[in-house]
């Protein structure tokens, strides 16, 4: 059975432990009747990882963020626990806990969970985004397997050992030319955050929603964040963004 929330917007496909850490975090899915109004992604599905029992505002507070981000370097308490010279970027990570996350958080937490293979039904032709925040890699493979089975999506993860050593449908999230290559010796396809357009490598692309590449389109058309499912597979180029 479907269970939709009240507004008829959001479902819950996931509610179990955490692949990172064990404990209960659950994936709910949003854009069902109203799309996205994030121009760079355009009107995918959102799907968002996040802790069952704290949340996301004050997860990212207390550390309770680490059951569906990991190790991510970007996580706010890791990112200010890194010296200065060693952090990957000037900021910690771009997503507003206290907006999109905490009301979806709010609205959705005590959902019923639905089957994803049902839900995918309802999804029709429209792209899916693994992790509008959290790591795709905290939840089992079995939730995501049926939602993006035959349609286009984006997924990244900092999991590249552990919960997500597998997981190569997603792109590598990566910060520097060596976590690249170690990540490609491993199978993914990278998805890398630079700090202007000239460091783009061989072997990448800028990312084509970027405002430096144009915004010739947005995620939700283009499918060059598909891991290993993209139609060339691993061979496919890597992506690379000028950090925001």
């Amino acid at each position: 059975m479907i269970h939709l929330s009240k507004n008829r917007n959001a479902v819950k496909v996931y509610d179990g432990p955490s692949l990172i850490d064990g404990k209960r975090i659950m994936v709910i899915l949003t854009g069902l009747k109203a799309s996205s109004k994030n121009t760079k992604t355009g009107g995918m599905i959102q799907s968002f990882i996040m802790p069952y029992s704290v949340k996301p505002n004050e997860a990212v507070k207390s550390g309770d963020d680490e059951s569906v981000c990991g190790d991510c370097p970007q996580r706010p308490l890791i990112w200010k626990a890194t010296p200065k010279s060693k952090r990957v970027s000037e900021r910690p990570c771009y997503v507003k806990t206290f907006h999109g996350p905490r009301s979806t958080w709010e609205a959705n937490r005590d959902l019923p969970v639905s089957s994803p293979k049902a839900v995918s039904e309802l999804l029709g032709n429209n792209s899916l985004r693994l992790g509008t925040w959290g790591d795709p890699a905290a939840a089992p493979s079995h939730v995501w397997e049926p939602l993006k089975h035959g349609r286009n999506h984006t997924g990244y993860t900092h999991q590249q050992t552990g919960a997500g050593e597998t997981r190569t449908e997603l792109m590598a999230s990566v910060h520097s030319e060596q976590e690249r290559q170690a990540a490609k010796r491993k199978g993914f396809r990278t998805f890398r955050i630079i700090s202007k357009v000239s460091d783009v490598n061989a072997g990448e692309i800028l990312c084509p929603a970027s405002k430096e590449a144009g915004a010739k389109t947005d995620c939700n058309a283009c499918n060059l964040c598909m891991g290993d499912n993209h139609r060339k597979g691993l061979r496919a180029r890597d992506v690379a963004i000028v950090a925001h």
